[in-house]
């Protein structure tokens, strides 16, 4: 075997033929990868990867592999050699892998140039070296299971002819109907009931999980299968000249065994991701959630068409999550991209982006340049509409942070797709939905206040609003109360009611401010800011919080407009910086405030952690700038206040917290207090302590509340969060969501919020001035390194053959 493998591959590299193959093959990798603009150019992506060679590698190998393969066997036969080789002791098993083993070194000797690449995309990284190593070598080893299979079909349709172009012909058919035929034959209207298998019998279901660096033992198994198979089909037509019946038994036997070792492994889900930030690799409560799918999901997302290379690689990010979530859910997920603008009639088109603007999609309008210097407005939609049993809900997955650029944005808009794509999943499929109360009765923010955060709490709760009115186990049915904005007092039996359903393990958010700020009196150009206890203060406190009677200011703040007037003329409505209006900063490094943009805070206040209790963790989740203080009641506020610039000098307050994640187990508030006065019904247990629970609390009621646009009679919530003026959208509804979805996360999916994702960036200013370099680097390097190979085996095999 091995002489035949040594006499192939030197056969190969003696011959102009195997030269110019495998210069072909390395110049239009190249041409793609480095000098042709477009999607393909790594230099245009802006990215640091390999992903264009493990994307272009399967066609570029359709042509590649059998023209290394075709004459391995034809020649032999048209020259009459095949009976000499039947005379040498070795067996037709041993020609077939002989030849074999040479096809597929060949095919991978002229994939070695291609180091050129991978140092190349090292050192143009915007820190050198951050490229996914990891990934990287997964995805060569899939291209190798990829040449593997091209090599051991090429060689089955060399030994069916004595012409080299002929089995050419029949190899390129052949690897292209491997890739592509069954999944095309899969959509045929006979096979649909049986799709998902078709589809797995083609090369291309299982090279697109090792080709981004997640090696399935299913995937190994299958590329090994397929390699056996046509090698033995190869040794059965050298063995046909025999006409023994004993050939054909071995041939069967071993197919069934190796459909059977297939079969076997099917069940087996054994996967490593090599990813470095394990990209693909799943949490284990979404893979909980996904085997518990009882029916089919449909996903419908709206990114398709062309639109800038980023959105294009969001695109695929999105690909091959939900191709992850077909796997876990056992192919109960099923998706399908569209392009929202594919219609040529106007009209059409603009029903079509209305109709989706209603069910909750975000549109994205998007300036993409040419080459020539030109550009184009176009408008995206970067979400999903999941149906389930009839029942769609939309998913918008792209973060719009105005303080980062576009590429964090995007990188953001990949790490939080895990748990973007499964709560809806989670939601729409569990048993039971969770019921979430707004309290009433002490002055709470009106419900019109609230509409859109009950809107949007619609996907995941079912909302009640209501009065506690001193009854115990009243709020037992919930999974989470909201306090919005109280500005009356709390009685005494509302809070032993709420303390006894925070021992048995409710949450609570609480949103509230002990100074009172009548923003509706601003229209007169002053109100006045008062100190409001809520009757709170020892409740809370007990808990290990305390919220401060004092407004904070910060430099770093929202705007509101105003009409100035300049020499007794009124001007043009100004926006202009309010500094009562504090911009907060969410905690990076915690899943409910991970990637939001800054909340709006409005006559916020600030809070202390108390207690050193060591069953009670203490989290900040939103906190001032560096530059901000505070003012303590009671003063008065003018809009005057806005037209004067502050001295920052007095602005020395850095990191206030105003909003503050307690866990653990809680005493209570009515521990060593008599209750009998408070509780009526002797069958009421009184708990002295909690069970492991959670509770938020915000020192700014407003943070919660929605404008309101009247006209007249009518009232219309305006989105929360979102500046009137200037459209921008503050954190404030993902805030509130998370929070929400925190305190009654029981299986750790909030958790997923916390993944991480390294940017993966060129150096775009080495790019800008020396992309000829690289381009010149990358496209002669190779071929330079063939014609240099090529040369000294020739002088060294003639230095061998040429001695006296």
């Amino acid at each position: 075997m091995f002489a035949i493998f040594r006499k192939e591959t030197t056969g190969f590299f003696s011959s102009l033929t195997g030269y110019i193959v495998i210069i072909v093959f390395l110049l239009i990798n190249s041409l793609f990868m480095w000098g042709l603009p477009g999607e393909w150019n790594i230099l245009d992506s802006g990215y640091a990867g390999l992903d264009t060679l493990f994307l272009l590698s399967p066609w570029i190998f359709l042509f590649l592999v059998p023209a290394v393969t075709m004459k391995m066997i034809a020649e032999e036969k048209r020259l009459g050699t095949m009976e000499l080789l039947y005379s040498k002791p070795v067996t037709e098993r041993g020609i077939v892998y002989g030849k074999y083993l040479a096809a597929v070194t060949l095919v991978l000797l002229a994939l070695v140039p291609g180091i050129i690449y991978y140092i190349s995309v090292y050192y143009l990284g915007e820190t050198p070296g951050n490229l996914d190593k990891g990934g990287t070598a997964g995805a060569f080893i899939g291209l190798f299971f990829l040449a593997a299979v091209y090599a051991s079909a090429g060689l089955f349709a060399s030994s069916l002819t004595d012409n080299q172009v002929v089995a050419f012909i029949i190899a390129v058919i052949l690897c292209l109907f491997l890739y592509l035929g069954f999944d095309a034959f899969a959509y045929l209207p006979g096979l649909r009931k049986i799709d998902e298998f078709v589809i797995g019998l083609g090369i291309n279901e299982h090279y697109k999980s090792m080709s981004r660096g997640v090696l399935d033992i299913r995937d190994i198994v299958y590329f090994t299968a397929v390699v056996i198979m046509f090698n033995e089909a190869t040794r059965m037509v050298l063995l046909s000249r025999k006409h023994e019946k004993r050939n054909w038994i071995s041939f069967g036997t071993t197919i069934i065994a190796v459909v059977l070792a297939v079969f076997a492994v099917s069940f087996l889900k054994i996967r490593a991701d090599l990813t470095e930030d394990r990209r693909y690799t799943l949490s284990e409560p979404s893979r909980k959630i996904l085997s518990g799918i009882r029916n089919d999901i449909f996903v419908q997302v709206w990114l398709d068409g062309e639109m800038p290379i980023p959105f294009k690689r969001l695109k695929r990010s999105v690909g091959e999550m939900l191709d992850e979530f077909r796997i876990y859910s056992g192919r109960k997920i099923d998706y399908d991209f569209i392009n929202p603008s594919e219609s040529d009639d106007p009209e059409k088109r603009d029903a079509l982006y209305q109709s989706l603007l209603e069910k909750g999609l975000n549109p994205v309008n998007i300036q993409d340049s040419d080459p020539e210097g030109g550009s184009s407005q176009k408008i995206i939609f970067p979400g999903m509409i999941v149906n389930y049993n009839g029942i769609e809900v939309p998913v918008n997955f792209l973060k719009n942070n105005p303080t980062l650029t576009a590429e964090e944005n995007l990188l953001h808009s990949a790490e939080g797709l895990e748990y973007e794509l499964i709560q809806p999943i989670a939601t729409l499929s569990a048993d039971t939905v969770y019921r979430v109360a707004f309290i009433e009765g002490h002055d709470e923010i009106a419900e019109v206040g609230v509409a859109d955060i009950i809107f949007h709490m619609a996907r995941f709760f079912t909302v009640d609003r209501g009065v506690i009115g001193g009854t115990p186990g009243i709020l037992d049915k919930y999974a989470a109360v909201v306090i919005a904005g109280p500005r009356k007092e709390f009685s005494e039996s509302d809070k032993f009611v709420l303390d006894q359903y925070i021992m048995n393990g409710g949450k609570v958010l609480w949103l509230l401010e002990e100074v009172n700020v009548d923003s509706d009196s601003l229209v007169t150009g002053e109100t006045a800011a008062i100190y409001r206890p809520l009757n709170l203060e020892d409740q809370i406190f007990r808990y290990g919080a305390r919220v401060n009677p004092q407004i904070v200011q910060d430099v770093e703040c929202a705007q509101i407009r105003l009409i100035l007037s300049s020499g007794g003329v009124r001007q043009q409505p100004v926006s202009v910086p309010w500094l009562y209006f504090p911009l907060l900063t969410p905690n990076p490094g915690h899943p409910i405030t991970r990637n939001i943009n800054r909340v709006k805070g409005e006559f916020s206040n600030y809070i202390d952690t108390v207690g050193l209790d060591p069953n009670i963790s203490k989290k900040i989740l939103l906190s001032t700038s560096a530059t901000a203080r505070t003012l303590s009641p009671p003063f008065f506020i003018s809009l005057r206040e806005a037209e004067m610039f502050p001295d920052e000098r007095s602005f020395n307050k850095s990191g206030l917290p105003v909003a503050v994640l307690l866990e653990g187990v809680f005493p209570s508030a009515f521990r060593n207090r008599l209750t009998g006065n408070l509780v009526n019904d002797e069958s009421v247990r009184v708990r002295n302590e909690s069970v492991p629970t959670r509770m938020i609390v915000v020192a700014d009621g407003d943070i919660i509340r929605n404008e309101v646009r009247r006209s007249g009679n009518l009232e219309t919530p305006l989105p929360l969060g979102q500046d009137r003026y200037t459209l921008e959208m503050f954190g404030n509804r993902d805030f509130i969501l998370n929070s929400l979805n925190y305190l009654v996360d029981d299986n750790g999916i909030m958790e997923l919020r916390s993944r991480e994702l390294k940017l993966r960036l060129l150096d775009s200013k080495e790019v800008k001035t020396r992309r000829a370099f690289w381009q010149i680097v990358n496209i002669a390097g190779p071929v330079l390194l063939v014609l240099i190979a090529g040369a000294l085996f020739g002088w060294l095999r003639k230095n061998k053959y040429t001695k006296p």
